[in-house]
């Protein structure tokens, strides 16, 4: 039995040698290690990206505005605020606006202003409103008013109410 066991590893590690030994001598292998360099046909195309846009890069490059730490504490604001894009509403200045309707429906009360681009917009208490950040701060069944912080030239700021009536006729004043 010890000689059979014998016979059989014998011959496992001579095919294990000639397994290994065949690829460093077969003529395939030579031709690989001293194969020149070839040059792409003529028919071929191959990219080359020197000159060109990157196809990945995105075409609308997004910039955002970071206040300094300084400046937020100066203005009153939490470091931890962030800003929020502007929403439609705070596009236009408050008197560009033009009230064009309101609805009271028991305790609530809702306002329809359009734009100068002709899109209208739904305002309820606290909506902000104009480029100078105002907000609703009453609706009347006539009027909305609102209430603006403005920064005049001394650098002082000054609330100011603005009142926006409803025209019963639904033409200019």
């Amino acid at each position: 039995m010890k000689k059979r066991t014998k016979r059989r590893s014998n011959n496992s590690l001579r095919w294990i040698a000639a397994a290994l030994a065949v690829p460093f001598f077969s003529p395939m292998t030579s031709a690989v290690y001293c194969a020149d360099p070839v040059e792409p046909e003529a028919g071929i195309y191959r990219y080359d990206p020197v000159g060109k846009p990157d196809p990945f890069k995105p075409f609308i490059e997004v910039v955002e505005e970071k206040k300094p730490a300084q400046a937020a504490q100066k203005s009153g604001q939490d470091k931890t605020s962030v800003s929020l894009p502007a929403s439609p509403l705070e596009r236009f200045s408050t008197e560009e606006f033009r009230l064009s309707g309101i609805v009271i429906a028991g305790n609530q009360r809702i306002a329809m202003v359009e734009t100068p681009e002709g899109k209208r917009y739904m305002l309820r208490k606290n909506t902000r409103i104009g480029i100078n950040g105002g907000s609703v701060i009453k609706i009347l069944t006539d009027r909305v008013i609102v209430l603006e912080r403005v920064k005049d030239f001394d650098g002082n700021i000054n609330t100011e109410r603005i009142v926006l009536t409803l025209r019963k006729d639904g033409g200019n004043p």
